[in-house]
C-alpha cells in the first residue's frame, strides 16, 4: 500500500466519522433520564374536583424544545397528536388521567431512559394558565403533586 492510498483511507475514515457525529449516532446528544420511579398524586380537590389529564413529555432535540416550551397545557393537548405524527423523532410522551385523591406509581421500566433535551409535564386543568412544568432533575424519584388549580414536580435521590 502506498502513501497516497493510505492518505485517502484516512480521509475517508475522517469523513465517515464526521457524518456519524453529525447525525448523532456516534455521540448521542442530550441527558439520559434516570428516574427510579415517577409518582403522580392528585389531591382530594385536584383540578377543582375534576379528573386531570397529565402528559410527561420527553423532548429529544433543542428545536422541538423551543416549540414545546411556548405551548400552554391547553395548546399542548390540542396539538400533541399532530406533533407526534409530524416529528416522531423529536418527542415522545406518556399520558395518564387522575381523579381527585388518586396516586399512580410508574416504574422506571415504563419510562425508559432516553436521552433528552428536556422533560416537561403538562396538566390539563380546568383553570387557565401555562399548567406546564419543566423537570430539572433527571435522576432519582420524581413526584408530581396536583392540587386544586396548580401542580408542582420535585425529585428525591
Amino acid at each position: 500500500m502506498n502513501r497516497t492510498s493510505t492518505f485517502f483511507r484516512w480521509i475517508a475514515a475522517a469523513l465517515l466519522l464526521a457524518q456519524l457525529a453529525a447525525c448523532g449516532s456516534l455521540f448521542p446528544k442530550g441527558t439520559r433520564v434516570d428516574w427510579s420511579e415517577l409518582t403522580l398524586s392528585a389531591a382530594s380537590n385536584a383540578n377543582q374536583n375534576s379528573p386531570v389529564a397529565v402528559d410527561v413529555v420527553m423532548v429529544l432535540d433543542e428545536a422541538m424544545l423551543a416549540r414545546v416550551t411556548e405551548l400552554t397545557a391547553a395548546k399542548w393537548f390540542g396539538a400533541r397528536a399532530d406533533l407526534q405524527k409530524t416529528f416522531p423523532q423529536s418527542l415522545s410522551y406518556l399520558s395518564w388521567e387522575l381523579v381527585p385523591g388518586q396516586t399512580i406509581r410508574v416504574p422506571a421500566s415504563a419510562i425508559g431512559s432516553p436521552r433528552v433535551a428536556a422533560v416537561l409535564v403538562f396538566a390539563n386543568y380546568t383553570t387557565p394558565g401555562a399548567n406546564r412544568v419543566r423537570v430539572e432533575d433527571l435522576k432519582g424519584a420524581v413526584i408530581a403533586r396536583f392540587d386544586i388549580q396548580s401542580f408542582d414536580v420535585s425529585t428525591t435521590r
